[in-house]
């Protein structure tokens, strides 16, 4: 047997005496608990200065809470504390459970700074409690007399105590008293003693240490005194550790205690402490295996605790040769050795050994700290020629109103004035600060990570609608997969076609699905999720659950109904954050971190754009402010087409702020349009609604569309350039542009957390699927205008043939509208590349903007600017016949159907708001029937 299982036999406790981040994330101590039976950690604060100061492990972590503008303690405290939080939860079933003996515990030490400070040591006591809020964390409190106090006090305050730094038997005794003491306070108070746990932490190699040299050198000396001293080398911390247990044993007996026993109260065990052998003469488990005894605990550095699994021979050993021990100590003054000086010495000693690492720890955190806060944001360089001065006294005017101040207080009347619409404004604030809450989640998220690369994992998909899968998409496009990640896909689709394409590219059984619903009731993910549950109810029975994770908000159905299917893992989101601004929370960073990216530093490079925008204190310049007025003043001057520039590897980006900006803005007749993925073009075709933005990196040559955008700006038209330093500031960017968009609402005067245009294709699509499971088939509505080379249109415009009416319905354009492409297929490069070839002629022949989407992903995104926004959208939906449709399970109706329900009742929708809008039916073969379209359109 594995001795470091078989000690419990004897009723002793191995604990590691040891934390690091790395192994609360990496499966480590997990695997100690589960496989090694360790029972407990100690930390002090020379382990968290090789933890945290002399690795990069804390980093972002450091420079996160720096641009908060937290203090140096604020920092080290933050940190600390969130490993111990961990690591409690780690050790929590163990707390937990019948045969826990008083195991289970985490400690985390008090300052070293207040060694001598009672009233200090008692008020960190409690702050340190209350904010762990573990019920298994133990709080160190040096054995000093200043100390004593305090531990009586922590002790009738209900909080578990570890007493450190006891090397000798008087002060021991002391210890006891104390939380003898505090028990009795607190009975004496009619507060319960059960559940409350303490350890009597006594330090041991360091007294061989100090004592053996003094002995050696009396042996030297030779005679009588010389024979006495050699026989007592490295024998006094271990004579002082048996004798120590036989008090304990005095102590906890008789009339007082057991009075205390009664009441529920448990022991006060010893814990052997500094046992890692520090004499290369010694065998290294001297101050483990001779110290096994029951009721009491050995906290085990890593390298001691690995040599004890190795060759460790466990057995009851600590009642064994206790003549001997107590001659030693009663012979050792003979010597002209004073042990309670000496112990005193250790004492203080010890202090000072924490207490200096401690302070090349803060000073550390200190230096890391004043970097972070001078490291600046992304610029932005806004070339607006006639628009600057209009731009200029929009924000002049905000300042002026102390926007910023505003807006950091959640103050929505600087949006809307009727109390409905602020109450909505307020309630949905939440994502100003979830970044700062996000980075106390990392280590949980990390955790989860190698949770699921343990079981075997091998793929991951991303299955939701809209804001839960915006940020995945940008993620895997921007980033190459991370080193430790997994690959990644991603379902925003009903189309049967991309349903069974993902389908076939994944090994199921070995594929973690993430079914992602902020409200819990969205269809599509739900239907993802149902379709591939079943598929691996097939492969694992009743053991399909392990495969899905759900994010979810708290207390939506969908938490109820995973559970019950056994799902891995459920994320509970943050009710008070919108979909479209949840990239920075578990919906973005829970994917990018099974990729494999570094999300605490994309959330460090978020705060730092926080930080820029006023979150800490108003700043002269706030970038977030200045692009929003920039982009409110430009649309209401009628340049309200934002058009997207970015390489390649950012294509993606646009489909983010899609969702971001069309949603938010597209209300009230008003609105900005993004424009994304448009071919870029000469001045020449553009009209005079455009504003061009160009996001890519700094150093990377993209002269095809730099040189353009400069033709552009000297044509008069503005233009905004973000030249990012890597893929890591997207954290930064998701930040400016969610300000950026709030800030345009606010000039428009419309609230941007609401979508109130979005149910009507919701409330139609609902009508057709009720008809579909009374009937069992969608009802056909309307009558074609035209059909041709089995491509069939339908539009309120006439013409004899496809190509009239193509004629008839762009003849519609005027200047300021736009196209929108809303294409119900599957999603393939042929199919891409004629919808580019579309845009790219209407653009040229009609000097219009151009967008273009798949659906149904574009009614969680644009849709609610297609109703809502101004009438100046030409509305072209491509559908097929769904030649690869899939049974929905349970339900009576397919993955076709339902996809072409969405696109009919958009379409009746649309019709609603007397939109103007073609339908085109490709048949059974859509890349064809898209050349047969293209091939039927008027040439200018």
């Amino acid at each position: 047997m594995n001795p470091l299982v078989a000690i419990r036999q004897f009723d002793q406790s191995l604990w590691l005496d040891f934390i690091s981040r790395p192994i609360l994330i990496n499966g480590k101590l997990q695997r100690r608990i589960a496989d090694e039976a360790l029972r407990g950690v100690t930390s002090n604060p020379a382990i968290f200065a090789k933890s945290i100061g002399d690795s990069a492990d804390y980093d972002s972590a450091i420079k996160a809470l720096a641009l908060q503008g937290k203090s140096t303690d604020e920092i080290y405290t933050n940190l600390a504390v969130s490993d111990v939080q961990a690591a409690c939860d780690l050790f929590r079933p163990l707390y937990d459970s019948a045969e826990n003996s008083s195991d289970g515990y985490v400690s985390l030490e008090v300052s070293p700074t207040l060694v001598n400070d009672t009233e200090g040591t008692i008020e960190e006591g409690i702050r340190l409690w209350q904010t762990v809020d573990r019920p298994n964390v133990m709080i160190k409190v040096p054995a000093t007399l200043e100390g004593l106090p305090a531990i009586r006090r922590l002790i009738a305050e209900g909080i578990n105590v570890n007493v450190t730094l006891i090397f000798g038997l008087e002060r021991y005794r002391l210890v006891t008293e104390a939380f003898l003491a505090g028990l009795e306070d607190r009975l004496q108070a009619g507060l319960p003693v059960a559940r409350i746990d303490s350890v009597a932490s006594f330090f041991l190699s360091r007294i061989d240490v100090l004592i053996d040299p003094m002995l050696e050198k009396i042996a030297a000396e030779g005679g009588e005194k010389g024979e006495l001293a050699q026989g007592m080398v490295g024998e006094v911390a271990l004579a002082s550790a048996k004798l120590a247990y036989q008090m304990y044993k005095e102590i906890f007996a008789g009339p007082r205690w057991e009075a205390l026993k009664a009441q529920g109260a448990e022991t006060q065990r010893l814990l052997w402490a500094s046992t890692g052998n520090k004499n290369p003469k010694y065998d290294d488990l001297k101050y483990v295996e001779n110290l096994i005894g029951p009721k009491t605990v050995n906290t085990v550095p890593v390298e001691t605790l690995d040599i004890f699994r190795e060759k460790g021979q466990p057995a009851n050993r600590l009642e064994e040769g206790l003549d001997k021990a107590r001659e030693v100590l009663r012979r050792l003054p003979e010597l002209g050795i004073d042990l309670e000086e000496q112990t005193n010495f250790l004492e203080v000693d010890g202090a000072k050994k924490f207490n200096e690492p401690f302070g090349k720890l803060m000073q550390s955190i200190d230096i890391k700290r004043t970097q972070a806060q001078g490291q600046a944001v992304v610029p932005m360089a806004m070339r607006l020629g006639g628009y600057q001065a209009a731009v200029d006294k929009k924000i002049e005017e905000l300042n002026d109103k102390n926007f910023t101040e505003g807006f950091w207080d959640k103050k929505a009347d600087l949006w809307v004035q009727d109390e409905a619409g602020q109450q909505s404004i307020r309630s949905f604030m939440g994502w100003l600060r979830v970044a700062e809450t996000m980075v106390g989640r990392v280590t949980e998220i990390e955790q989860f990570v190698h949770e699921v690369k343990a079981a075997g994992f091998k793929h991951v998909v991303v299955m939701g609608m809209g804001g839960s899968t915006m940020a995945p998409i940008v993620f895997k496009a921007a980033f190459e997969q991370g080193e430790n990640g997994l690959p990644m896909s991603v379902l925003d689709t009903t189309d049967p076609g991309t349903v069974r394409q993902i389908e076939a590219s994944v090994p199921l059984a070995e594929t973690l699905f993430i079914v992602a619903s902020k409200s819990g009731t969205t269809a599509e993910p739900l239907a993802f999720g149902d379709y591939f549950y079943a598929k691996l109810k097939e492969l694992k029975g009743d053991k399909a659950g392990e495969n899905f994770v759900a994010i979810t908000d708290p207390g939506s159905k969908f938490v109820t109904d995973a559970t019950a299917a056994g799902y891995r893992r459920i994320f509970l989101n943050f009710p008070d954050v919108g979909g479209r601004f949840s990239a920075l929370t578990y919906f973005g960073l829970v994917p990018a971190a099974l990729y494999g990216l570094p999300i605490g530093e994309v959330l460090e490079r978020a705060i730092r754009m926080m930080r820029a925008c006023g979150a800490y204190g108003s700043l002269e310049r706030n970038p977030g402010l200045e692009l929003g007025a920039a982009l409110g003043v430009l649309a209401e001057l009628g340049r309200d087409k934002l058009t997207l520039v970015v390489p390649e590897k950012l294509s993606d980006l646009g489909l983010w702020l899609e969702q971001l900006i069309a949603e938010s803005t597209g209300k009230e007749g008003k609105g900005i349009l993004p424009v994304a993925g448009e071919p870029l073009g000469e001045p020449g075709i553009y009209g005079q609604d455009r504003v061009f933005v160009y996001v890519g990196y700094k150093g990377e040559a993209d002269e095809a569309n730099t040189s353009k955008l400069k033709a552009l700006e000297q044509a008069g038209h503005p233009t905004i350039t973000i030249l990012m330093d890597d893929a890591m500031d997207l954290g930064q960017e998701f930040y400016r542009w969610e300000v950026a968009t709030a800030v345009a609402s606010a000039v428009f005067g419309i609230n941007p957390f609401d979508q109130p245009n979005v149910q009507a294709a919701k409330t139609a699509t609902d009508g057709l699927m009720k008809v579909v499971e009374e009937q069992g088939s969608l009802p056909e509505k309307s009558q074609p205008v035209a059909s041709q080379d089995g491509v069939t249109y339908y539009s309120a415009v006439q013409g004899e043939g496809a190509a009239e009416v193509l004629k008839a319905f762009f003849a519609q354009a005027r200047p300021g509208d736009f196209l929108c492409l809303q294409a119900y297929l599957t999603e393939s490069p042929a199919v891409s590349e004629s919808l580019q070839e579309l845009r790219r002629r209407v653009q040229e022949q009609y000097h219009i903007a151009t967008t273009s989407g798949y659906g149904p992903r574009f009614l969680h995104s644009t849709g609610q600017y297609h109703k809502g926004g101004p009438d100046t959208g030409l509305f072209v939906q491509f559908t097929d016949d769904n030649p690869n449709d899939l049974a929905l399970p349970g339900r009576s109706y397919t993955f076709g159907t339902f996809k072409n329900a969405q696109a009919l009742g958009d379409l009746e929708a649309l019709h609603s708001y007397n939109r103007r809008t073609l339908r085109v039916h490709l048949g059974a073969d859509a890349e064809k029937g898209l050349r047969t379209m293209l091939a039927a359109l008027p040439q200018a």
